[in-house]
């Protein structure tokens, strides 16, 4: 009685620590606890718990009991998990584990190393024997394999019984119970995070000024939160522009990698429906190769494993797409798990790619809004705001500088004639004319109705009169579709110490008006 009490409480305070595993080093413990539980209470000299791993997809010898010798030879050591599939054959179950006799299996078939201990010969018909081994496979709920326990050298040096073998399995399945809860909770954890990292590049969206900050919160969320060491952004103002690194975590921007001249529509053959998962394309790099007519692929993953489940050199891309237009993609690549990613995985990529399109388009809008601020919609010029804001940069700068003053003489007959649209059509010529005789420094603003002028950095009276010539020249030369020639005069001031942005343009005004009147004068005059 007291033994059975014994072996109780110790099999309690192992089903306990099952259900507080949190990481891998809790799992750890707990295989190792149970290990030694099954030991001590069932009577095995050696216990080994192997754990499967689908990004090789083998099975791990995680914890072990038995001599030195054998924990040295077995412990860390992997197999492939094919080679277990032959040991759950249907003739070796037994009450949910797998007895395999002495001599009813060939081992050296498996084409790994088996470790069997040197047992002493009994006379007695149900003694355990040197070849005999004992297996009881973990599982989760859905009947996956999570991992093996196999035990060998009996205290009693006998075979099992029925109720040794319900016993084993039932302890057994604790150790599966761990390892989903370990599995479950480390999944917890990481979709935990995948949504905090959503939510602080959410939080950040704000900052559409900074698009580039974002992009990079989005590169090193998915990082931190999917586990990627590798993820680049990639911009494009087409599908056939190339493809520009605007953020990366894990690559250098400026890497062979990443600048290949690479086009939206040369990957396009990648973005078939047969791979797209949650708005991601997951193709095997071989597929992807072949798609793309390559031998040489510019980045070949470092992080890759085997089997079924394995990252094995994939590509993950993801679209960028505002509304149906193209504006980039992600690309992910090396998961530090070595596993292919799972839908809930390629959801949280999709969303992270959501928040780098709205962070794009936030910014265009941004841009949008300002040049609207302060550009005139007809011409494109600058308006009559952004002309006041650099007449006093330049007044601050302390450099000399020159205005020119523009007024279309025509605009009124034009109207008159031909209707606004010609007028508008007269405005845009004249916009232009303006625009194609300036210096790279100098600028040219429409300031209301049929206004124009133009600031000359660091320009002279002399340096004005020659631009003012080559304007009128180009103004002469436009002529509207219905052939009537733009007629425009022109009035200069030059900036003289002490000057306020009204004195300047009251001086440029007066100047035009005086240029107006010369211009009718010699118009009647020819008239007369």
């Amino acid at each position: 009685m007291a033994d059975t009490l014994a072996m109780l409480a110790r099999l309690g305070v192992t089903f306990e620590r099952t259900a507080s595993v949190r990481d891998q080093g809790d799992l750890e413990e707990v295989l190792q606890d149970v290990a030694v539980a099954i030991g001590e209470v069932l009577g095995y000299r050696a216990v080994v718990v192997n754990v499967y791993r689908p990004a090789f997809d083998d099975m791990l010898t995680a914890a072990a009991v038995g001599s030195e010798e054998s924990r040295e030879q077995l412990l860390g050591t992997s197999s492939p998990n094919d080679t277990w599939a032959p040991l759950f054959a249907p003739r070796f179950e037994r009450r949910g584990a797998y007895f395999l006799p002495d001599g009813e299996f060939d081992w050296d078939s498996l084409g790994v190393d088996t470790f069997v201990p040197e047992l002493p010969e009994s006379e007695d018909p149900n003694a355990w024997l040197s070849g005999d081994a004992l297996f009881v496979p973990l599982r989760d709920g859905r009947a996956n394999v999570l991992g093996v326990i196999s035990v060998d050298e009996p205290e009693t040096g006998r075979r099992p019984t029925d109720a040794e073998l319900d016993a084993l399995v039932t302890i057994s399945r604790h150790a599966a119970l761990a390892i989903q809860i370990a599995q479950n909770t480390a999944n917890d954890v990481q979709h935990q995070r995948m949504l905090e990292r959503v939510l602080e590049v959410s939080a950040r969206l704000a900052e559409a000024h900074d698009v580039d900050a974002v992009l990079q919160a989005v590169c090193d969320g998915i990082e931190d939160a999917l586990g990627f060491d590798k993820v680049v952004i990639q911009l494009a103002e087409g599908r056939d522009v190339p493809l520009i690194a605007v953020a990366a975590t894990g690559w250098p921007l400026d890497g062979p990698a990443l600048k290949r001249g690479t086009t939206i529509e040369m990957l396009s053959p990648l973005f078939t429906e047969e791979f797209e998962i949650a708005g991601c394309y997951l193709l095997p790099g071989e597929v992807a190769a072949a798609r793309l007519g390559v031998d040489e692929i510019p980045y070949r993953s470092e992080l890759h494993g085997h089997g079924p489940h394995a990252w094995a050199r994939h590509w993950l891309l993801v679209p960028l797409k505002d509304g149906e237009r193209w504006i980039g993609l992600i690309w992910v690549d090396d998961p530090r798990d070595r596993l292919l990613p799972t839908h809930a995985r390629l959801q949280a990529l999709r969303l992270f790619a959501n928040q780098a399109v709205a962070a794009h388009s936030a910014s265009q809008q941004a841009v949008r809004l300002r040049h609207e601020a302060t550009h005139d919609s007809l011409t494109g010029l600058p308006n009559r705001r952004a002309f006041d804001a650099h007449v006093v940069r330049e007044i601050e700068g302390g450099v000399g500088f020159a205005l020119v003053l523009c007024d279309m003489d025509n605009l009124k007959r034009l109207n008159d004639t031909h209707g606004h649209e010609a007028g508008d059509e007269a405005l845009q010529l004249l916009a232009g004319a303006l625009q194609s005789q300036l210096r790279r420094s100098d600028e040219a603003y429409r300031i209301g109705g049929d206004e124009f002028a133009v600031i000359l950095p660091a320009a002279n009276r002399l340096d004005a009169e020659r631009v003012v010539r080559r304007l009128r020249d180009a103004v002469a030369g436009r002529l509207l579709a219905s052939g009537d020639a733009i007629d425009a005069s022109f009035g200069v001031s030059v900036y003289e110490p002490g000057d306020d942005p009204e004195r300047l343009v009251v001086r440029a005004d007066d100047a035009l008006y005086q240029a107006k009147r010369r211009r009718e004068q010699s118009r009647l005059g020819r008239s007369a």
